[in-house]
């Protein structure tokens, strides 16, 4: 009877832990990172859920964590914004440390969609702003651009994977975080200072350019040089 029981544990495990990585990631295909990563943003036009109309460029110069759901969601989607409103509080203030943007990616979606569900995650709608797209063209910039790809289902649900992405002060992409529970220490780490490569981002081309004219200095002098001695 133990060696039964001991059996169908060890035969259940494998699949108990497959099933919850695949809930955690999300039904969807993930990003491809190698190509969005480091990459700028485009100019897209949202809405809050006061009605506003803003681009997302007015937020350039402090990190953005991006959370795409959608509102009807009754599964991810709302563990996703929990487990953001328990973390977000240990890492700063949302408007003045950094924005976190609740994004929803359904075309359906209106102001009225937003509004509750901000309102039913008791957001503050500033710092922490819920949005739309203000039309298609710009909701499909965005996903594009962070490869965030999803497909409509039955019953108005989506199959979508489960992530946040984080967006540098300068509006690149930074870096996913998948799951729908999200550690302190990881968003932490990803919101905090820029990598050397990121902060050498600017100079890059003039230390590129510098070693250009030195290397082809260098070669013409040593051309000169040699038909000198000839």
């Amino acid at each position: 009877m133990c060696f039964l029981v001991r059996l169908l544990f060890w035969g259940a495990l494998p699949l108990f832990l497959f099933s919850n990585f695949v809930y955690s990631q999300g039904t969807g295909i993930p990003p491809n990172e190698a190509e969005t990563l480091g990459k700028p943003l485009p100019h897209v036009i949202l809405v809050d859920s006061y009605g506003n109309t803003f681009d997302i460029y007015e937020l350039k110069g402090k990190p953005i964590i991006l959370s795409p759901i959608y509102t009807h969601c009754n599964s991810a989607c709302p563990i996703i914004t929990y487990s953001l409103k328990k973390v977000i509080p240990k890492l700063g203030k949302p408007g003045k440390d950094f924005w976190v943007i609740t994004f929803s990616f359904d075309p359906t979606d209106r102001i009225e969609d937003i509004r509750k569900f901000q309102q039913d995650h008791l957001i503050d709608g500033f710092g922490w702003k819920v949005v739309i797209a203000k039309d298609k063209e710009n909701l499909f910039k965005l996903v594009d651009a962070i490869d965030f790809r999803f497909m409509s289902s039955e019953n108005r649900d989506f199959v979508h994977p489960n992530l946040l992405v984080i967006i540098s002060p300068d509006m690149r992409i930074k870096k996913y975080i998948y799951g729908v529970v999200f550690d302190y220490n990881d968003l932490k780490k990803a919101l905090g200072e820029e990598s050397i490569l990121e902060k050498a981002r600017p100079y890059l081309f003039f230390v590129g350019l510098l070693g250009f004219v030195s290397t082809s200095l260098y070669m013409l002098l040593k051309v000169f040089k040699n038909k000198k001695m000839t």
